[in-house]
């Protein structure tokens, strides 16, 4: 099976494509229960998808899903799915977290995700009881819920948010066997892993956990990125793919491979230079982002606070340089 060829089971399938995925924030009322701004919510989601993403990804650690309840998950894929198929974008991809302490929590979190709408879940490990909980029952969490999810499974590997546990290559081969386990999002950003899960299986869907190193993701033949740099510079994360992918030209004249690898490799050291202290500042510093640049983007849930000071300056000064570039795209210009 090819890459572009894995099919969701929701009740309009879509294939889930190679492209830029986008780790959706969540917007905040400014009440004191800080609920949710489901209209803000709506406008990101068009923005970013007359940028051009592939696919959202809803109630993922970018999203805070910690944070949010069950129901509150329910209204954001609902509000995603809802707004996209008003305007058009009924082929833009929704893959929602379905994470649990429990295989029991993370089986009924899919499927809800699968009757709220979304394509396919992503699932963190769970990690309360580390010390209990090695590769086998690690891997036996997976195939569990990719047995009972009505929709396919994306395994999330990011050892920074769930006590440094971490699925190694061949744990990884096994679970890819499971005909509804469908990829990997990898923020564990190991490439040679990433190298060793695309050439051991054929048509599994890796995606890389940001677009800080996404031409060196492409170069070992993972399928995209998962970035919360689109949600505020979703052109310039599409154009870098678009690249290297399928290359074609922004002006009348023709590039050669050449000049668009060169174009490729300047544009990717632009956003890993520029997005660097966002990176580095965690949720807080995505949404201030999104606030600065935007307009909206607001606090975290509480108790997490929002960016110090001199955070916010750093990302003023790092982001500033792609909002011209951004523009270009928007009117159809070439970027260098």
């Amino acid at each position: 099976m090819d890459r572009s060829e894995h099919v969701s089971t929701s009740a309009v399938p879509r294939p889930f494509v190679p492209g830029i995925y986008v780790p959706i924030i969540t917007f905040f009322k400014d009440d004191e229960e800080q609920s949710l701004d489901l209209e803000t919510h709506k406008e990101h989601i068009m923005f970013m998808a007359r940028g051009g993403v592939h696919g959202l990804v809803c109630q993922g650690s970018t999203a805070e899903a910690v944070a949010l309840t069950f129901e509150e998950n329910t209204l954001l894929i609902q509000a995603t799915r809802e707004v996209l198929d008003q305007n058009g974008f009924e082929h833009v991809i929704i893959i929602a977290g379905a994470a649990g302490q429990t295989t029991k929590e993370a089986v009924s979190r899919a499927v809800q995700a699968a009757e709220a709408g979304a394509d396919g879940v992503i699932s963190l490990m769970p990690n309360f009881f580390k010390n209990s909980l090695d590769a086998e029952a690690l891997e036996s969490y997976y195939l569990e819920l990719a047995d009972k999810s009505p929709i396919p499974v994306m395994i999330y590997s990011h050892p920074g948010v769930s006590s440094g546990l971490e699925l190694n290559s061949d744990s990884i081969n096994r679970l890819a066997k499971h005909k509804n386990i469908f990829g990997i999002k990898q923020t564990d950003h190991n490439v040679g892993k990433m190298a060793r899960i695309v050439h051991n299986n054929p048509g599994f869907f890796v995606l890389a956990g940001s677009s800080d190193y996404l031409l060196g993701a492409l170069a070992v033949g993972a399928s995209g990125s998962v970035t919360g740099l689109a949600n505020v510079f979703p052109r310039l994360c599409v154009h870098l793919f678009n690249l290297y992918y399928k290359p074609i030209s922004a002006s009348s004249a023709p590039k050669t491979v050449n000049e668009t690898l060169s174009e490729a490799r300047t544009l990717q050291g632009i956003l890993s230079s520029a997005q660097w202290p966002m990176l580095s500042g965690g949720i807080p510093a995505v949404k201030y982002a999104c606030k600065y640049f935007l307009g909206r983007g607001g606090i975290p849930r509480r108790p997490v606070p929002e960016s110090k000071d001199a955070v916010k300056r750093r990302i003023e000064q790092g982001l500033q340089p792609l909002v011209d570039m951004e523009l270009k795209l928007a009117k159809g210009l070439p970027l260098f």
